[in-house]
């Protein structure tokens, strides 16, 4: 697998949220391997957190890796959040907004017509937009200042595909990235004069990671790729993740980056304009 690293991304600090698992960890292997220093949060397991911190020690050394348990649904989490990194590091070059919670918070299989939107309890309703949407736009909302004072930076956030938008029985999960990619066009609006680029990366597809559980896709975690299952490689999302965290993509915003048309036997400026999905002047959900 070809992944970009340059030498711009040797000390820069980038803020993972949902850092410990799944996208955000094999993202953050990749980074402290260039040479970034990497903060990670999550907002449940201290145990997890304290294993990536204990691998990330041995990829990078102790000084390039801070790991905080926050939860991006807790605005004084994100405000804690940012002022530990800044103690730490001094700056925040790369917010990349990865935490977020999907259907397995109601849906016990993968059957789609088992669970309809009015069988959905508003808890689970509450907690998936208040971690996916709410969650991203106060962790982006934290970040703002610094990145303006600095006038530089860089945030992108996980999205999904359009046909899972409107999958049947997934309607919080593809209403807070609905609302996820929205709101993305208008930030990057908004910051274009500032030097800070927004963008969106997705997978392009289900992936191989613990955020589909076995109970919905049976089979072990990190071997489910295959015709039968149809999963992405659960590290799909990597090279286009690490591109956009170098110089490489400074300028480059407002943009839909789907991660499985990179193509491994192009450079790296080709392989993640392959990526980019045409832009449309007037987006539409229907």
């Amino acid at each position: 697998m070809t992944i970009p690293i340059d030498d711009s991304l040797k000390d820069r600090v980038i803020l993972i949220t949902g850092g410990s698992r799944g996208f955000g960890w094999f993202i953050a292997q990749r980074l402290l391997e260039g040479g970034a220093k990497v903060i990670l949060t999550a907002s449940r397991s201290a145990n997890q957190l304290k294993d990536v911190n204990e691998k990330a020690k041995g990829i990078a050394g102790a000084d390039h890796c801070l790991t905080i348990q926050a939860d991006v649904a807790n605005w004084n989490d994100c405000q804690r959040t940012v002022d530990a990194v800044l103690n730490a590091f001094g700056k925040i070059d790369v917010l990349i907004n990865n935490a977020g919670k999907g259907s397995s918070e109601y849906r016990v299989t993968m059957d789609s017509t088992s669970t309809r939107f009015w069988d959905i309890p508003v808890e689970s309703w509450r907690s998936i937009i208040e971690t996916n949407l709410t969650g991203t736009f106060q962790m982006t909302k934290a970040v703002i200042p610094t990145m303006i004072e600095q006038k530089q930076g860089k945030i992108f956030s996980i999205s999904t595909s359009l046909t899972t938008m409107i999958g049947t029985g997934l309607s919080p999960y593809g209403a807070s990235k609905a609302g996820l990619e929205a709101a993305h066009v208008v930030w990057a609006r908004e910051l274009k004069n500032d030097g800070i680029d927004v963008n969106i990366l997705l997978p392009g597809g289900a992936s191989d990671t613990d955020f589909i559980p076995q109970v919905m896709v049976a089979g072990e975690v990190g071997k489910r790729v295959g015709p039968t299952n149809r999963l992405l490689p659960g590290d799909v999302i990597v090279p286009p993740a690490v591109y956009l965290c170098t110089d490489a993509t400074k300028g480059i915003t407002g943009r839909r980056i789907i991660a499985k048309f990179w193509d491994h036997d192009l450079p790296a400026a080709d392989a993640f304009t392959k990526c980019l999905q045409p832009q449309h002047e007037h987006p539409e959900i229907m």
